[in-house]
C-alpha cells in the first residue's frame, strides 16, 4: 500500500473508532425497564426524571469530552441543551462549552439486555443515572436488582418528528358517528360502553405502550395508569397497566384518519381488527364490509368537552381549524398547543417581573440602543385585529433596524401590538405583561405595554423563530395621563392606529386570507412608540409571550414610561377576541412566569432607580397623549 494511503487508512480508522455505534438514526427516546411506560422526560427546574406519556426526544452525539466510544445525548427540542449532571442531579442544560460541562454530559453506553442500555459517567468512577423517586440522578453502582433495573433504560428509535394528531393536542372524548349525542364511557374493570352522559375524558400516549412510535395507548385522563385494552375477549375494557407483553400489545392501536374527519382505531396485535361499538358496548372486531360497521367502527375526537379555563386571556386561534368544535385553552393550558409554553427554565419564559431593584451596577454587556433612520420617517402599517391583540405590520421594514443593547448584529423591525387589561384593571394600573417595580420594591402602575418585534435581518421568519436570540421585543410601558397634561406623540400614532375602530371590533381568523375590508393602513414614525429617552433599560434572555412561546426572544424593555388619554387607553377595551363579538377583548396579558435565576442587564446603576429618581423620571416623562 502507498504511504499516503496507509495514512488516510488509519485516519479514516482513528475517526471510526472515535465515534460511538449509534442505537438510532434519528431521535431516541428512553423508557424504563422497571416501568415500560414511563419516559425520561423533563420536569420542573429542568430537571429530568420519568412519566407516562411522551418522552424526551435525544438526537445522539459524540462524547462532548471526546471520549472514545462514548456518547451525549441533546435535546431534539431543544438545540443545544444536553443530559448533564449538576451534583448528581441529572437536568437538561443548555452548554456552555467548558471543559467542566462537556465531562459531565458524557457517558458510555453499557449493554443491559436486549434492547436496554446503562449510562456509566465517563467522569466519576462506576456512578450510573438511575431513577429514584422518579426522579433522574447520577448514583454510585450497587450491586442490587433495584440498581440494576432502575438504571436500564429502553430504547425506542423515533423519526426527527414524532407521531402527532392534528385534532387535540390535550384531553378529549370519543364521540360516536351514529349516534353523535353518545361518547365512550370507561368505567375501571368493565366492559366499555357508549353513553350520552358522563363520557370519559381521554388522553393519547405515545410511543403506544409497546414501543411503537407512529401507534398510541389511550389512557384515562380521569385515572392516570389505566387503559384502554382488549384482552378480555374481544371486549374493550380500561383496566390498570400490567408490565407484561400481551397488555402492552392489547392496549396499542392505530389511529386511521379517513377524509371525513372522523378516525378509526385499528388493533396492531390484529390486523383487521377495529374498535367498534355493537349494542352500546364496545369490542375489537374484524373489518366487515357493511354501512353499519363502518358507522359504529367511527368515532369523532372532541376537544370540545375538555373543562376550559376562561378566567384569564384565552389564545384559541391554533384550534380555528380543528375537526368540530375546539376548545380553547387559557395560559395554564398552553402547553397543550406547544412545550415551550411550560414554566421551565430551559423555555425563558416571558413575561417576568422587572424589579430594579436589581439594577445595583451598569451591565458592560449592554450597549447604548441604536435606531436606524427609518424610525423617524414615516412609514405605512397595516392594522388588525389579529385574534389576541391590535397589531400593525410595517409594510416596508428594511431600514427600521435597531442594533446595541444586548444584540449580536442588525434586526428588522418588522411589527408592534399592545397588551392591556380591562377598564377596571386600567383604573387600577393593571394591563402590561411584564410588571414594573422600583427600588424599594414597589410595583409601577403600567396599564398597557407596547411590543415592538425585531428579527435578525440576515435570517428569514422561518429560521428567526427557531434560533436562539434571533428576535428581540422592544417594550415600553403606556400609563394614564393627567387630565391636564397636553397631548403628546405616542397618543397620535395610537390614536391613528385605532382610527377606524369599527374594522378591529372583530379579529382576523388565523390563517384565512386578509380582505382589504379587514384591516387598515396608516402612516406613522414608529419612533414615537418608545420613551423620548432610550437611556434606561433593562435585557433579560426570554421567549415570546403568546404560543408558540419559542425561546428566542432578547427582550429590552425600557423604564421611562409614556402617557396617553384614559379614552384612548378604554377604547382597546372595545375590541373582541371573537368574530361573533360576544367576549370583549380585555386582559390580554399573560401571568407573570418564574424568571428561574436569569440574569437581568440593565443599562442604569440602582442609585439612577431610586424612588426618589423614578419620581423625577415620571414627572418628566414624555406625555404622549
Amino acid at each position: 500500500m502507498r504511504p499516503f494511503l496507509l495514512l488516510t487508512a488509519l485516519l479514516v480508522a482513528c475517526v471510526q473508532a472515535s465515534m460511538a455505534k449509534k442505537m438510532c438514526p434519528n431521535a431516541v427516546i428512553f423508557n424504563s425497564y422497571n416501568f415500560p411506560t414511563y419516559y425520561l422526560t423533563q420536569r420542573g427546574n429542568g430537571e429530568m426524571g420519568i412519566a407516562i406519556g411522551n418522552g424526551t426526544r435525544f438526537v445522539e452525539r459524540d462524547a462532548l469530552d471526546g471520549t472514545k466510544d462514548g456518547i451525549s445525548l441533546e435535546s431534539l427540542s431543544q438545540p443545544g441543551y444536553f443530559l448533564c449532571n449538576v451534583d448528581n442531579i441529572i437536568k437538561l442544560v443548555k452548554t456552555d462549552k467548558s471543559a467542566l460541562f462537556n465531562r459531565e454530559a458524557s457517558f458510555l453506553l453499557e449493554k443491559a439486555g436486549e434492547g436496554y442500555y446503562r449510562f456509566k459517567s465517563t467522569t466519576h468512577s462506576k456512578h450510573y443515572l438511575r431513577h429514584q423517586s422518579m426522579k433522574l440522578k447520577l448514583m454510585s453502582w450497587t450491586d442490587t436488582n433495584l440498581f440494576k433495573a432502575d438504571s436500564s433504560f429502553g430504547v425506542v428509535c423515533a423519526s426527527d418528528k414524532l407521531f402527532k394528531l392534528d385534532v387535540c393536542d390535550g384531553e378529549f372524548h370519543l364521540i360516536s358517528k351514529n349516534y353523535p349525542k353518545y361518547s365512550v364511557k370507561a368505567g375501571i374493570d368493565v366492559i366499555s360502553t357508549i353513553s350520552t352522559t358522563n363520557g370519559t375524558r381521554l388522553k393519547f400516549v405515545t410511543p403506544a405502550l409497546n414501543g411503537n412510535p407512529r401507534a398510541v395507548s389511550i389512557e384515562s385522563a380521569e385515572k392516570p395508569g389505566h387503559f384502554l385494552n382488549t384482552v378480555a375477549d374481544h371486549f374493550v375494557m380500561m383496566t390498570k397497566f400490567e408490565n407484561t407483553a400481551e397488555f402492552r400489545n392489547a392496549s396499542t392501536f392505530k389511529v386511521v384518519i379517513m377524509s371525513n374527519g372522523y378516525v378509526r382505531l385499528q388493533s396492531l396485535r390484529n390486523p383487521r381488527h377495529y374498535i367498534r361499538h355493537s349494542e352500546f358496548k364496545l369490542r375489537l372486531e374484524r373489518w366487515a364490509e357493511t354501512k353499519l360497521y363502518d358507522q359504529d367502527s367511527s368515532w369523532k375526537i372532541d376537544c370540545a368537552l375538555i373543562p376550559c379555563e376562561t378566567k384569564a386571556f384565552v389564545y384559541n386561534p391554533a384550534y380555528e381549524n380543528a375537526r368540530g368544535p375546539h376548545c380553547e385553552f387559557a395560559p395554564p393550558k398552553w402547553w397543550q398547543i406547544s412545550p415551550f409554553c411550560k414554566d421551565l427554565p430551559a423555555n425563558r419564559p416571558s413575561p417576568i417581573n422587572i424589579e430594579m431593584g436589581l439594577c445595583k451596577n451598569k451591565s458592560a454587556k449592554v450597549k447604548k440602543i441604536v435606531l436606524g433612520k427609518g424610525w423617524h420617517d414615516e412609514r405605512k402599517f397595516i392594522v388588525k385585529n389579529n385574534g389576541h391583540s391590535i397589531q400593525a405590520d410595517a409594510v416596508n421594514s428594511a431600514d427600521l433596524t435597531v442594533t446595541g443593547g444586548h444584540l449580536n448584529g442588525t434586526y428588522n423591525c418588522f411589527q408592534f401590538h399592545f397588551h392591556w387589561g380591562s377598564a377596571a384593571n386600567v383604573e387600577k394600573g393593571i394591563g402590561s405583561e411584564h410588571r414594573l417595580f422600583d427600588a424599594t420594591g414597589k410595583a409601577l402602575p403600567t396599564p398597557m405595554e407596547v411590543h415592538i418585534v425585531c428579527k435578525r435581518q440576515e435570517l428569514s421568519m422561518s429560521k428567526a423563530i427557531n434560533t436562539t436570540d434571533a428576535i428581540t421585543v422592544l417594550g415600553g410601558f403606556i400609563h394614564q395621563m393627567n387630565p391636564k397634561d397636553h397631548d403628546g406623540w405616542a397618543g397620535h400614532v395610537i390614536a391613528q392606529v385605532l382610527s377606524n375602530m369599527t374594522e378591529l371590533f372583530k379579529p382576523v381568523g388565523h390563517g384565512a386570507v386578509v380582505s382589504a375590508k379587514d384591516v387598515e393602513t396608516v402612516e406613522l414614525q414608529l419612533r414615537d412608540l418608545l420613551p423620548e429617552s432610550l437611556h434606561r433599560f433593562v435585557n433579560y434572555d426570554g421567549a415570546f409571550t403568546t404560543p408558540s412561546c419559542n425561546p428566542v426572544a432578547q427582550w429590552h424593555l425600557f423604564t421611562d414610561s409614556m402617557k396617553i388619554r384614559k379614552e384612548l387607553l378604554l377604547k382597546f377595551t372595545k375590541t373582541f377576541f371573537d368574530k361573533a363579538k360576544k367576549r370583549p377583548m380585555v386582559d390580554n396579558f399573560r401571568p407573570v412566569m418564574s424568571r428561574h435565576g436569569r440574569e437581568i442587564r440593565c443599562s442604569f446603576s440602582n442609585k439612577e432607580a431610586s424612588p426618589e429618581e423614578v419620581k423625577k423620571v415620571a414627572s418628566e416623562t414624555r406625555v404622549v397623549s
